[in-house]
């Protein structure tokens, strides 16, 4: 629809600027073929100049359409996609790339989403008419055998006896291992940790440390054979050589305000060994710790234990540089620490899983 406008004046311009300046305001246009002049006989004989002018109407605003709830749920979803598919007459839509639901394509992907959906716990999704079932998932990988793993821990040297229960994963295995004592921290106490010179010092350091010991709680003890050029720089207060220096420290050790780690370098040769048993022995202490390289033989470590011992707990090192890492679970003595850090059945687990070069499934 148009309203149609009858103007007369004196001039034609004089109208059209009228025209012009009445339709801008409103945003109404009068197209050039919808304007025409009535009648002009010119403005100097004083004759009068009428225009018709069809202004359109502004068009009534399309009808809102109500706003339709959100697809719920995959099948939802995809009838939401035909009925745009089916839907004709918007502007725009010649152009727009069509995509139809009904594809084999889209029917692949619906079942896979599908396949992926239920294999991961979530919402059951009803079949959806048109779309294949058949859908290829990778293979799982095979369950962990028991055999495997307790004939892959032997070959790292862990003895039958810790293989018994037939652990299926690393973790169970280090769960069941027998607890290992902790180093005693009560005032007055003293932990003698006995090893080759050197070795056996920067242990008993660690130990300290990691109890929060004052520096002059760590005593350097053994033979002058076991203690040449060793223990420099490090405090010289009290340095057992004998069985009477030894008895002599014990007797007072006990009225300390915090408990003692001693660093008992044992040489080599049988007389060292003897005579480092027999200093043990004077420093009566509360636990006694042997420093064993876990790259020795099983066979010689066990003699050199017996020799100097007997000892509650093991701190081994080496245990990252042997191809039997295990193999010190079999000395009959628990092991507390391996290569400075507390033989937990966590780092147990860790150091076997880098052993088996993190096999998976255990």
């Amino acid at each position: 629809m148009a309203t149609r406008l009858l103007l007369e004046g004196s001039h034609l311009a004089a109208l059209l600027a009228h025209v012009a300046s009445e339709s801008a305001p409103t945003r109404r246009s009068c197209a050039p073929s919808a304007c025409a002049a009535a009648g002009s006989r010119g403005s100097s004989s004083g004759s009068t100049t009428k225009l018709t002018v069809d202004v359109p109407d502004k068009p009534a605003a399309a009808p809102r359409r109500p706003r339709r709830p959100a697809p719920v749920g995959l099948d939802a979803l995809v009838d939401a996609a035909d009925e745009a598919d089916d839907a004709t007459g918007l502007a725009g839509a010649a152009d727009a790339p069509q995509v139809s639901t009904g594809s084999e394509a889209f029917a692949d992907v619906l079942a896979q989403v599908r396949a992926l959906a239920a294999d991961t716990g979530g919402l059951p999704v009803a079949a959806h008419p048109g779309v294949r079932s058949e859908v290829v998932l990778p293979p799982r990988p095979p369950e962990p055998s028991a055999d495997e793993l307790v004939r892959r821990l032997a070959g790292l040297g862990v003895p039958s006896s810790l293989l018994a229960h037939r652990p299926v994963t690393l973790s169970a295995w280090a769960a069941a291992l027998p607890p290992a004592p902790v180093p005693v921290r009560d005032p007055g106490r003293v932990l003698v940790v006995a090893g080759p010179p050197g070795v056996v010092d920067t242990t008993a350091t660690l130990i300290a440390d990691r109890l929060d010991l004052p520096a002059d709680a760590v005593v350097l003890a053994g033979t002058l054979v076991a203690r040449a050029g060793t223990g420099r720089g490090r405090p010289a207060r009290h340095r057992p050589a004998d069985v009477a220096a030894a008895e002599a420290w014990r007797a007072g050790a006990g009225k300390a305000p915090h408990s003692w780690v001693v660093a008992l370098a044992v040489a080599d040769g049988a007389e060292e060994r003897e005579a480092a048993r027999d200093l043990l022995r004077a420093l009566a202490p509360d636990q006694a710790w042997a420093t064993v390289d876990a790259r020795t033989r099983t066979a010689d470590v066990r003699a050199w234990l017996a020799e100097v011992g007997p000892f509650d707990a093991l701190a081994a090192r080496g245990l990252f540089d042997t191809a039997e890492p295990g193999a010190v679970l079999d000395l009959g003595t628990p092991v507390a620490w391996f290569d400075g850090i507390p033989a937990t059945p966590t780092a147990w687990a860790s150091a076997l899983d880098r052993a088996l070069d993190g096999a998976s499934g255990w």
